[in-house]
């Protein structure tokens, strides 16, 4: 009984700071070749005007295939960047892996040095 309280305090503490690294982690410091490479993507995907690829003004269903928790959120340019909202930039450690993937693909996240997968599970225009 003891053994299971902590294991599921813990297990509690690692979501809620799962969570809180994916609302505040914001990339700012992406070194010049990553950021270029992001910029090259978008401009790939512009002139693909696909709607089922995930790029900026696109709201994204997630799940994260560690506890099956779903997240709606949605991508946008850094101004606009407010997690706590859903609104998660391009530039963002979630956003780059995210950029271009499609429906039932895999984008991997590290969050305190671990990898975490999430599944798109859904992409539609986001709100304006």
């Amino acid at each position: 009984m003891f053994y299971s309280f902590f294991s599921n305090l813990f297990q509690s503490f690692m979501l809620k700071t799962e969570t809180y690294y994916l609302q505040n982690s914001f990339n700012a410091s992406l070194r010049p070749t990553s950021l270029a490479a992001v910029i090259a993507k978008l401009d790939q995907l512009k002139s693909e005007e696909t709607l089922d690829k995930v790029t900026v003004g696109r709201e994204i269903l997630l799940v994260n295939q560690q506890d099956q928790q779903e997240y709606r959120i949605e991508l946008v340019y850094p101004p606009r960047h407010k997690p706590r909202a859903g609104r998660y930039s391009v530039i963002s450690d979630l956003g780059v892996s995210l950029l271009g993937r499609t429906k039932g693909e895999y984008a991997e996240v590290n969050i305190l040095g671990k990898p975490v997968l999430f599944m798109v599970k859904d992409i539609s225009l986001g709100k304006k």
